[in-house]
């Protein structure tokens, strides 16, 4: 759901429900539904812990089974004053944080609240809209910090059907921090418009770390100098739609075809237990890297952006090559509303299978992969769980 002003998304919230269609389940699902059934078996609400296990975490909470203040109201026993509304009107309204002895710059922020400020607001319940943007919450402390690593280490996906299915495909790659994974945006938005930049940029950096290509060859394997540099342009076909929610990108993406290979080519046997590619006399040296693409592109192995990953590295794969491994996931559903879960957990699987590699790639400025790399990633590679404090913070400014 994207940002909205505070009443829009509270408006938007109260209609995600089922109420008085409880009847759609009954149904036969081989006749035509009746217009309020027809979005009936496309969603549904899960509660957290169907995805994390939330047992370790020390901070209270109470899950929601309902958005309206009907439920605030009889859950908790309280009085319309009795909460405090936090109503933002733009997307980086305001930003909280903890040090007051600290004075950091507003960046996007329109305003900064700190904690000893809703510490002293006496109502009960402080409520707030959307917790849209990066660094909106800012740990600063040391004890808020450690705090927050330790909500990011538990927020990690804990479903047992996907833990086993990623498990079995991961092994298949070769076991963790075997490969290198990837995560590949390219389907919607701005992520659409650039596509073919991200892909471009993917290619030269796993070219210069894992191959020993020269500028001629990385130029061939992707099409030719004219194929490079229309890559390096943004795409025009989704250009108009798109250029009413983001201003218009004075960046120029064009880049000349260099090689900086920072060390030598993997020749340890990977162990997979995959059949890879067909390679020529070149590439065929770099079977020994293991490459899986978690993306959204369609029939990502067809995919005119990604040919050329598949073309220097013969042991690329995708999830696809795994169908054997989902029939477990396509099962699935929340039976009581007929709802199967599928399309929303394939993405997810899909991450955690990446997040096994010794080495992962994503997609700048996409949530998606931040999450991956800050949290999935060290989780699944012993690593140790990054946060957004006020180091990384004043590192964007």
């Amino acid at each position: 759901m994207p940002w909205l002003r505070y009443e829009r998304l509270y408006e938007r919230l109260l209609l995600q429900n089922k109420n008085g269609l409880d009847h759609c389940v009954s149904l036969d699902p081989d006749m035509p539904l009746p217009s309020e059934c027809l979005n009936s078996f496309r969603w549904s609400n899960l509660p957290w812990t169907f995805f994390y296990n939330l047992t370790d975490l020390q901070v209270p909470m109470v899950f929601r089974d309902g958005l309206n203040y009907e439920w605030l109201y009889s859950t908790f026993k309280l009085k319309s004053d009795d909460i405090y509304f936090f109503k933002d009107m733009s997307p980086y309204e305001y930003q909280i944080y903890d040090d007051v002895d600290v004075n950091l710059p507003l960046d996007r922020f329109n305003y900064k609240i700190d904690l000893v400020t809703l510490e002293k607001i006496e109502h009960r319940v402080l409520h707030f809209g959307s917790m849209f943007g990066s660094y909106r919450i800012l740990a600063e402390t040391e004890a808020h910090l450690d705090l927050l690593r330790s909500i990011r280490s538990n927020m990690i996906f804990r479903h047992p059907v996907l833990l086993g299915a990623a498990q079995r495909v991961v092994e298949k790659l070769g076991g963790a921090n075997s490969f290198v994974g990837m995560h590949v945006r390219v389907g919607d938005g701005i992520f659409k418009l650039r596509a073919s930049i991200l892909v471009d940029d993917i290619y030269h950096e796993l070219a210069d770390k894992f191959t020993d290509l020269t500028v001629e060859q990385v130029a061939h394997y992707e099409g030719g100098y004219d194929q490079h540099d229309q890559d390096r342009t943004e795409s025009t076909e989704y250009e108009i739609k798109l250029r009413s929610f983001h201003p218009v990108d004075e960046t120029n993406y064009t880049k000349p075809i260099k090689v900086h290979h920072s060390q030598p080519i993997i020749e340890e046997d990977p162990h997979i237990k995959l059949t890879c590619q067909s390679g020529d006399d070149v590439t065929n040296r770099f079977k020994h890297t293991v490459v899986y693409i978690a993306t959204d592109a369609p029939d990502p192995r067809n995919h005119p952006l990604l040919r050329k990953l598949f073309n220097i590295f013969p042991c690329t794969f995708v999830l696809s090559d795994f169908a054997d491994e989902l029939d477990e996931v396509k099962r699935l559903q929340v039976v009581e509303e007929r709802v199967k879960l599928e399309s929303y957990l394939i993405p997810l699987l899909d991450a955690m299978i990446s997040a096994h590699g010794h080495t992962f790639l994503g997609t700048p400025h996409s949530t998606f992969t931040s999450y991956i790399e800050r949290q999935l990633h060290p989780v699944y590679t012993n690593k140790k769980v990054q946060v957004m404090g006020l180091e990384e913070y004043l590192q964007t400014q």
